[in-house]
């Protein structure tokens, strides 16, 4: 029988997870660190939220950062049930930054002229109701499109965009993921920051406390998903049973992309 306070991505485990984060490193958001030059805190991290699901999850969490003092950054998508105006704000004001999670190459089927006018139009919805100055690519990891490579024709910096938090942020910061719930990204087919070279690892969120507790990193970069924090055992089943679907079926689109 399954004891719940002996489980991974539940909610009393991101609240260890914080606590741990907040006695060893300074909070920054994505806008923050892209703003500061070399005028860093001599140890830091980013907590960082891709909001994918419902948006009602990120409250929880954005709840309990508060509660440790930490400033993170959330990135919703524009998608009913995520982008909620009201939840958005509450979470802007608790310190933390919002941003937007962008998928509009693999939604629009390739077409990029028409990626980026959907772009365009979702930046200027983020900002009649919050500040907007980063972005972040949605994996889409069932498109054969990966969301950055807009850019590669475009420039977010011509919406007053001032990074993305791939491609903008430094190879030197140690980047940890729970996609595919796990931090060691052997579910994983586009949550990586292009040129890193991985120095740590984690396999659980207890060993990810451990080494944030060890001081062996003058930084990290965490990525999580709201979604996977659950406060109930019928939601963490739920949400196990989701994610070993969706790893299977990225495990077949890794072998047929090869």
């Amino acid at each position: 029988m399954l004891n719940f306070k002996d489980l991974d991505f539940t909610t009393e485990k991101f609240r260890q997870l914080c606590s741990a984060v907040a006695d060893n490193y300074t909070s920054i958001t994505i806008e923050q660190y892209l703003s500061a030059g070399n005028d860093l805190p001599e140890r830091f991290v980013l907590m960082r939220h891709d909001v994918d699901g419902k948006a009602k999850p990120s409250l929880r969490t954005a709840l309990i950062e508060k509660e440790f003092g930490i400033h993170a950054t959330y990135y919703f998508r524009a998608k009913r049930n995520i982008y909620v105006p009201e939840i958005i704000q509450r979470i802007e004001g608790m310190g933390h930054e919002i941003g937007y999670h962008y998928e509009t190459l693999s939604d629009s089927n390739g077409d990029y002229e028409k990626a980026i006018k959907m772009f365009e139009e979702e930046v200027h919805r983020f900002r009649n109701i919050c500040a907007l100055k980063t972005i972040s690519m949605h994996g889409a990891s069932l498109s054969k499109y990966d969301n950055r490579d807009l850019w590669k024709v475009y420039d977010f910096k011509d919406f007053g965009i001032i990074g993305e938090a791939y491609l903008s942020l430094g190879e030197n910061l140690n980047y940890f993921t729970d996609t595919g719930r796990g931090w060691n990204s052997k579910n994983n087919l586009r949550d990586f920051i292009p040129g890193r070279k991985q120095k740590f690892f984690a396999e659980t969120t207890d060993d990810l406390i451990k080494l944030i507790k060890s001081g062996e990193m003058d930084n990290l970069y965490i990525t999580l998903h709201p979604d996977r924090w659950t406060s109930t055992t019928f939601r963490w089943v739920l949400f196990w049973v989701q994610d070993l679907a969706f790893n299977s079926a990225k495990k077949a689109l890794r072998m047929m992309r090869k």
